[in-house]
């Protein structure tokens, strides 16, 4: 039996985003998951037809982590960011990298690598712990649920990278004002 009174207490918008979403998630790539709502997505490759699917229910921005893959052809309207990641190497500059850009992103943001899951998890965990202020063990818990598609014999350094980040420093480092100095180094170069 469905509880009547829960479905009203949601406020209309609420209910709006979450059937939204729903419709997202039937016509979207596989292993798509709602990281934060109406902010942050995460799945594996999108084809042409599901980032149209997205930008349809208000997704803005993409953050592609491939090495070998651009998304640029299939966007549509999307903005696009890309952060090549190579699975073997990467460290706390890719790290501080990937927060910078989501950080400055258009919201709501789907972040992507080929199957959703190794880099897009990294940087899901590495989100969870600096924007969402997650214990590094809440973040380790859902990088490893198999829900997200981790893959438990590929990769075991991604776990180590998280838990021995320094992560009070890499917040400092998001957070810090060198966007400013990063804009004017672009408009000189």
């Amino acid at each position: 039996m469905v509880n009547v009174a829960t479905k009203q207490s949601k406020p209309p918008r609420r209910l709006l985003a979450e059937l939204a979403m729903q419709d997202i998630k039937e016509s979207l790539a596989e292993n798509f998951h709602i990281v934060t709502p109406e902010k942050v997505y995460r799945s594996s490759q999108p084809d042409r037809k599901e980032f149209i699917s997205l930008e349809l229910h208000g997704c803005k921005s993409v953050l592609n982590l491939r090495t070998a893959h651009s998304d640029l052809p299939k966007i549509a309207g999307l903005k696009l960011k890309e952060h090549r990641l190579k699975c073997h190497k990467i460290g706390r500059t890719d790290i501080i990298r990937a927060m910078k850009m989501l950080r400055d992103a258009e919201m709501p943001i789907l972040i992507h690598g080929c199957k959703g899951s190794d880099r897009t998890g990294v940087v899901v965990a590495a989100y969870r712990i600096v924007f969402e202020d997650w214990s590094v063990e809440e973040a380790l818990k859902e990088f490893k649920d198999p829900a997200n598609g981790k893959h438990r014999y590929i990769y075991r350094k991604f776990p180590k990278l998280i838990r021995h980040t320094d992560w009070e420093n890499v917040k400092k480092e998001v957070f810090s004002d060198d966007t400013q100095a990063e804009n004017t180094q672009e408009a000189i170069s």
